[in-house]
């Protein structure tokens, strides 16, 4: 079986977002979001240290349940979906909605390419234990929802996260280094079931195990795939 290079994520294109909230249900946590993530580069002028405005933008969407997550770029065009049995075990789909094809992906196919997922952490978008080593520095609200200020250094990283405890997620998280500013923010937040931002269709997708990847490579979306972005195991956010 051949491995083939990480998939990309596509530009995405602005939209309009929505101010309003609902109540969700802390207990289940079936949620949608739309997060914001912009990078700031770090410059050198003068011997100091700077950072740009934000020259590199995305917004993508986010669904989760109590056993899986979905997530998606604002275009539509390409989104991950993990999903958990009773067993703790996870699957893995990457999703080309502009060509109306996903691959499944197995256990043993995550196993092979070191991508073994903690369900849980990618659920939070932040990992807890992480979160443990943060000074909490003050308090907040998103929406009506309060959240708690968390920062400090390690491993030579600053952070900043503010956190949702009713959801256990992330509402902010600004990560410092060398290289620059990443800040990831919650910009709305609906109960699933009510959200305006919905998971596309997946019944006339043309699927296939990535296992079977190398006898199909004359299949007209696996050859486009390989030629332009590649077919693998998308990065995440």
């Amino acid at each position: 079986m051949k491995i083939y290079k990480v998939a990309n994520w596509q530009s995405i294109s602005a939209i309009l977002l929505l101010s309003t909230a609902f109540a969700v249900n802390a207990e289940s946590g079936d949620i949608s979001c739309l997060y914001e993530t912009s990078v700031q580069p770090a410059v050198q002028k003068f011997g100091l240290q700077s950072y740009n405005a934000a020259n590199e933008t995305e917004k993508w969407y986010l669904w989760r349940t109590d056993k899986s997550l979905e997530v998606s770029n604002a275009a539509g065009s390409f989104s991950e979906k993990w999903t958990a049995t009773d067993q703790k075990t996870v699957f893995y789909q990457a999703i080309y909605h502009d060509k109306k094809f996903l691959l499944d992906f197995q256990p043993s196919d995550l196993k092979i390419l070191g991508r073994q997922t903690d369900l849980e952490t990618r659920r939070q978008l932040f990992p807890k234990h992480l979160l443990a080593q943060l000074k909490q520095t003050g308090k907040g609200f998103f929406k009506t929802y309060k959240t708690l200020k968390y920062q400090g250094e390690i491993a030579g990283v600053e952070y900043k996260v503010n956190w949702l405890p009713e959801l256990n997620l992330a509402a902010r998280i600004e990560k410092i280094t060398s290289d620059g500013v990443v800040i990831t923010k919650l910009e709305a937040l609906y109960p699933l079931d009510s959200s305006p931002y919905r998971q596309q269709s997946l019944e006339e997708y043309d699927d296939m195990d990535y296992a079977d990847i190398g006898d199909n490579e004359s299949h007209p979306v696996v050859a486009q795939l390989q030629k332009s972005i590649g077919i693998g195991y998308a990065h995440q956010h």
